[in-house]
């Protein structure tokens, strides 16, 4: 790839920092943003329809740019890190996940996720027992099979943050000079 990226795929866990990142990035590289939380969700925080959920998320990745902030069904995501110039992986320790899911659900008791559709609120504590125990199945479950799609993907592609360093410069820098 040459150039900057205009497609890029932000995966992690929950309480990774992928919204915060996409946002960045889009800024800095003026691209369309979609979180995937936008579309998985319908008011009440009911899950869409399977089907539909994968539709929507298709006709995004078939656009010429974008960065799709999420996982969304795994029917098609291995068609978005195809589709993508670059995919970057949040993989922190599962601790801080935890912890910054935990510190996002105290924001949100005074200022909602504005990437979630009207009327989802997370405001509950079984919200949040779901929350943790996502967590702890995507690190255990999900993750290793990430890493083995991602280790498939074209040298240069991926983008593994690690620690907040990485994920410092490339907020500030993208994938350029100073940045990932």
């Amino acid at each position: 790839m040459t150039g900057a990226p205009r497609k890029i795929a932000v995966i992690g866990n929950a309480g990774a920092g992928k919204t915060v990142l996409s946002r960045r990035l889009a800024k800095l590289y003026q691209l369309p943003i979609t979180h995937v939380d936008s579309i998985q969700f319908v008011e009440g925080m009911k899950i869409r329809p399977h089907k539909e959920s994968i539709t929507l998320l298709s006709d995004i990745q078939n656009q010429e740019t974008w960065i799709i902030d999420g996982y969304g069904p795994l029917d098609i995501i291995q068609r978005r890190f195809q589709l993508a110039d670059k995919i970057v992986l949040i993989d922190f320790p599962l601790w801080r996940h935890y912890w910054w899911a935990t510190k996002r659900q105290i924001q949100n008791l005074w200022s909602p996720r504005k990437e979630l559709p009207p009327g989802c609120s997370e405001l509950s504590w079984e919200h949040t027992k779901k929350l943790y125990k996502t967590i702890g199945n995507v690190h255990r479950l999900m993750r290793p099979e990430l890493l083995r799609i991602l280790n498939r993907e074209q040298q240069g592609k991926v983008v593994v943050i690690r620690n907040l360093s990485q994920l410092k410069r490339i907020s500030q820098f993208g994938f350029g000079e100073g940045g990932l």
